[in-house]
């Protein structure tokens, strides 16, 4: 469990450091897009240059639509998918964190019940009667909180920068539909507030 849960952990965190790289160019290129109050074609066009980006994949199914509600269900729809993915096997940590304990805490009794069944074999209360046995179940509550302690770390530190990468969907979203103008078009820069990106933050970084 320990090694599924470091596996787990690389994995998603080289995804999540890739994405985060991706996203910052692609916000540049956005706000460079915004400026000019060009047609979406030029944002598109970079996105399909870097596909497996998240906020890639929301300007992709969105290209062709025109109307607000439209953008909407279809940005949302690709939020969704993306965020299923980057979730897939979180289950393994949570897993892991969720009964890493309990096999200590079996470990801790089956242990102290091999040392009493022990001196009642032995007909005596011996520390070499009983140590043996007390090892077994301090080793065994060690190996449960050796997993269960950076599996909860990993988990908590990934849901964060999962619901980041969402938060910034839902802001490209938001853009989406103001570029869109209620179906009339883009629409110029001087007709809507600028919307900005997300700010970059130290914390938010792998």
């Amino acid at each position: 469990m320990s090694v599924l849960s470091w596996a787990v952990f690389i994995d998603k965190a080289r995804t999540l450091g890739r994405i985060r790289n991706g996203h910052l160019a692609f916000w540049k290129e956005c706000e460079q897009w915004l400026d000019r109050g060009a047609p979406p074609r030029e944002l598109a066009a970079w996105s399909r240059e870097h596909p497996d980006l998240p906020l890639s994949s929301l300007v992709l199914e969105t290209e062709t639509l025109t109307e607000v509600p439209a953008i909407r269900r279809a940005a949302e729809r690709a939020a969704f998918l993306e965020t299923e993915n980057l979730e897939r096997y979180l289950i393994l940590l949570s897993t892991a964190v969720t009964i890493s304990p309990f096999l200590g805490l079996l470990g801790t009794v089956w242990g102290i019940m091999t040392s009493f069944w022990d001196m009642s074999t032995m007909h005596s209360a011996n520390l070499t009667v009983v140590a043996p046995g007390i090892a077994e179940a301090l080793t065994t509550t060690i190996a449960g909180l050796a997993v269960a302690i950076p599996a909860v770390i990993f988990y908590n530190m990934l849901v964060r920068k999962i619901d980041l990468v969402a938060n910034e969907m839902d802001r490209l979203r938001t853009i989406l539909e103001e570029a869109a103008g209620g179906g009339r078009g883009a629409v110029l820069p001087g007709d809507r507030d600028l919307p900005q990106r997300p700010g970059a933050h130290p914390a938010e970084r792998i």
